[in-house]
């Protein structure tokens, strides 16, 4: 994932006010819930010498209906009295909800969301067209949404095996084709504008198998595609079993960009160059701005530090240059976020670094 937000909260001197809470309404006491929740963090903000000013914009946020169905959990960052980031994320979390001020932000679980994350544009067919939606995770609403309808082509009852017959098949296919060509065209506009990074086709098998055809010869930049067997747009078409099916595609998907990105981190290691594995030899490389894409396993490093003046070489915040010491999870992500790195979590045995691993830039 690339840390651009990251950066922007970093730009700021500190100290960092970070809240990240459960804020979802998909039970009947959430909303009580809520308002008791928001009053113990409002406790600590203001016990922690939080401004009236920034605790009442954070309990702005918080108390803002998502419209969002089920688990939501959602990230503020604090800074110079400002909100400084703010992001929901739907569905549900196994990380803890934290409420601190400290001279770096707390965000795993905000990091650990956004790595999860794949873009993908869903195509739901019949053989009159498609449901095209634009998503930037699974759990997200679609931030595109459009429907292509091309020739509809009924049916009528003629004499078995005559010429009549062979016309309409023959008739009924040409539609289907033209029909699935307009979708392809639409998909590729989208993944030409978006970059989605994969591309998922469901519905009718007969239609799924035209655009897919029709996908295949599409003269321009697509991402992968993969076929969806759930699906429809006919009414009574299981939407449960749709996204059920494409989670664990999307699941898939993320498991392959990090057995790629692993695969990659292996053979710079085996040629020597490259690549730098273990703590020290990646806070080197991140104080040189090295580093292109930093592999971490935050709850490896939660417990260890690195000496700040090993980091001379990032613009690190204010009050973060000002300690002896900081947290290695969060210095990890700040260090990679000020010089430029992508991240991406993963466990130590994927990264064989002992939690953190890098590939660089130049040896």
């Amino acid at each position: 994932m690339r840390l651009e937000p990251v950066k922007a909260v970093l730009d700021h001197p500190g100290p960092f006010v970070t809240v990240h809470a459960e804020v979802g309404r998909g039970t009947a006491d959430a909303v009580s819930q809520r308002d008791a929740r928001w009053t113990t963090i409002r406790h600590e903000l203001e016990h922690a010498g939080v401004s009236e000013a920034l605790v009442a914009r954070i309990g702005e946020k918080l108390l803002d209906n998502t419209h969002l169905p089920g688990d939501v959990r959602r990230t503020i960052v604090g800074a110079d009295d400002e909100v400084v980031l703010d992001d929901v994320q739907p569905g549900h979390s196994a990380w803890p909800e934290v409420t601190e001020v400290a001279c770096l932000p707390e965000l795993s679980a905000w990091l650990a969301a956004g790595d999860a994350a794949c873009s993908f544009v869903l195509v739901n067919a019949d053989r009159i067209g498609a449901d095209i939606s634009l998503h930037s995770a699974v759990a997200e609403p679609a931030s595109v949404e459009r429907s292509v309808d091309g020739e509809s082509f009924y049916v009528t009852k003629v004499a078995e095996g005559d010429w009549a017959q062979k016309q309409f098949q023959q008739s009924a296919e040409n539609a289907w084709r033209e029909n699935a060509e307009m979708v392809a065209e639409e998909v590729l506009s989208i993944a030409r504008r978006h970059r989605p990074e994969v591309a998922l086709v469901a519905g009718e098998t007969r239609a799924r198998a035209e655009v897919l055809r029709a996908l295949e010869d599409a003269h321009g930049e697509l991402p992968p595609v993969r076929e969806i067997t759930s699906g429809g747009r006919a009414e009574g078409a299981s939407t449960e079993a749709l996204w059920t099916e494409i989670e664990q595609v999307i699941a898939g998907v993320v498991h392959e960009r990090d057995a790629a990105f692993t695969a990659r981190l292996d053979q710079a290691r085996g040629q020597g160059e490259g690549a730098a594995t273990g703590l020290d030899d990646v806070v080197a490389a991140l104080a040189q701005s090295k580093v292109e894409h930093l592999a971490v396993d935050l709850a490896a490093m939660s417990d260890r530090t690195i000496a700040t003046d090993r980091l001379t070489g990032v613009p690190l915040p204010a009050r973060a240059q000002a300690e002896a010491e900081l947290p290695a999870d969060r210095a990890l992500v700040a260090a990679a976020a000020l010089t430029g790195a992508q991240l991406t979590l993963l466990p130590s045995s994927m990264s064989h670094g002992g939690g953190v691993a890098a590939l660089l830039r130049w040896d």
